[in-house]
């Protein structure tokens, strides 16, 4: 999963020091993203499958035994059978422009790895993923240079897998106490409960706001609701995201040979700082009723610009919100339900989307109407080009996006008690999703 990038780029040129080029602490254990692991570049080189093996999963895992000094790594993949099913919508998405390929589940995988445009096809192919899954997984565990004092877990269908070093022999134990989940990027959050200080290396941006809902929750539990300034940043658990470095604008200059650079991004720095951005937004005065949700809102916003689940405001870019924060700060709160931890629908795509566009075409608008419904009436007629025009959303679409946000917010905070997005009361989707034909898709 992802989110739009310009709230990271946003986040890192509101707080830089909580992007840093070293680790902030040193962790006790390292969570490594399988999923984006399968990929690789495409090349037309002969790569039989012990190499792929050595190249996208050993290598990259002994480097966090050997570099960062952890006792435990724990590799995850997704667990198709407990994937949402909205997810479903960014898979075809991201394949639409790629060949169908039809693989059996009998079929084995072909003697060496599949090159160029033929492995674009085949990876994307759910079987032939499972059953390349399926091979690290069996193999990995033999080619690593565990010690006794390590730990692999590997966190793909059902309970994870614990392998250990015992006599020489590799030793493996199920983790029952742990239930299956579906997508990798949700499953880091329970590593960060059990080992305290965990290193996530993940590309995908969204796992920064699901570690700051994660932080803010253990927050809430220590402090049994109380926010306390003073132990906001010695919280328990404490993550840190290895990432690939977020280029600013004044990075952009950078030449191409530099090659790749990673960066830490440090949660409960980035947490502490965000929270005070929050509090610039109220004159500096907390709220009893909602200081306890601050990410969710924060996710709220996040989740109108886009993600995997939750379609964009056309128009409006994370970095044209976050820019909006103080603006935009206070039709949230009154649009967010503390009790549920959810958002009204109707307020919030009258008073937060409305103000959002509000602002971005005040030079179109005399006065701001007092209803999303009354400012796009305005815009229609107004000078904008065509193309902007047609481009604007519906006010259905905005409070399907809005449903859609509740659900994220659920999934994303509680994963293994998410309710089912295709959730129906008296015939209205709860959560803006629908299945036609056996296809998910929005209600509008």
């Amino acid at each position: 999963m992802t989110i739009d990038s310009t709230w990271i780029a946003s986040f890192k040129e509101e707080i830089p020091q909580a992007f840093t080029q070293s680790i902030p602490f040193r962790p006790k254990a390292a969570f490594c993203d399988g999923q984006i692991r399968l990929m690789r570049g495409h090349s037309g080189d002969f790569l039989t499958w012990d190499s792929y093996i050595h190249q996208q999963f050993t290598r990259h895992v002994q480097k966090f035994f050997d570099n960062h000094g952890v006792g435990t790594v724990i590799l995850a993949f997704d667990d198709y059978a407990h994937v949402p099913e909205a997810k479903c919508m960014t898979q075809l998405k991201r394949r639409k422009h790629v060949p169908k390929l039809e693989i059996l589940e009998r079929e084995p995988l072909p003697t060496v790895c599949p090159s160029g445009e033929k492995w674009a096809q085949c990876i994307s192919n759910r079987v032939f993923k499972s059953k390349v899954i399926a091979l690290v997984v069996q193999t990995l565990p033999k080619l690593l240079r565990l010690s006794e004092e390590q730990t692999l877990v590997i966190d793909y269908a059902g309970p994870p897998d614990e392998y250990r070093l015992v006599d020489g022999q590799i030793q493996t134990r199920r983790l029952d106490l742990l239930v299956p989940l579906g997508e990798a990027d949700v499953k880091f959050t329970r590593y960060a409960d059990m080992y305290k200080q965990l290193l996530v290396d993940s590309v995908d941006g969204d796992s920064i706001p699901i570690a700051l809902l994660h932080h803010e929750a253990a927050i809430r539990e220590l402090t049994n609701g109380s926010m306390k300034p003073g132990d906001l940043m010695d919280a328990p658990p404490k993550i840190c995201i290895y990432r690939i470095s977020t280029r600013l604008d004044s990075d952009k200059k950078r030449k191409a040979d530099e090659g790749r650079k990673f960066e830490y991004v440090n949660v409960p720095f980035l947490y502490t700082a965000l929270r005070d951005v929050i509090l610039q937004c109220t004159a500096r005065m907390d709220s009893p009723t909602h200081c306890r949700h601050y990410m969710s809102m924060l996710l709220a916003l996040i989740g109108l610009t886009g993600t995997d689940y939750t379609r964009n405001m056309p128009q409006v870019s994370g970095k044209t919100v976050f820019g909006l924060l103080s603006s935009v700060w206070l039709p949230l709160m009154r649009s967010f339900n503390p009790g549920t931890g959810q958002l009204e629908v109707q307020p919030t795509v009258d008073h937060v989307v409305g103000c959002i566009y509000a602002i971005k075409y005040s030079s179109h608008l005399k006065t701001a109407p007092g209803s999303l419904k009354g400012i796009l009436d305005t815009l229609q007629s107004s000078k904008l080009s065509q193309r902007t025009r047609d481009a604007l959303p519906s006010i259905p679409r905005m409070a399907c996006s809005v449903r859609n946000v509740n659900w994220l917010i659920r999934y994303w905070r509680e994963p293994t008690c998410t309710p089912n997005p295709l959730e129906n009361e008296a015939g209205v989707a709860t959560f803006g999703f629908v299945k036609q034909n056996g296809v998910v898709g929005y209600t509008d």
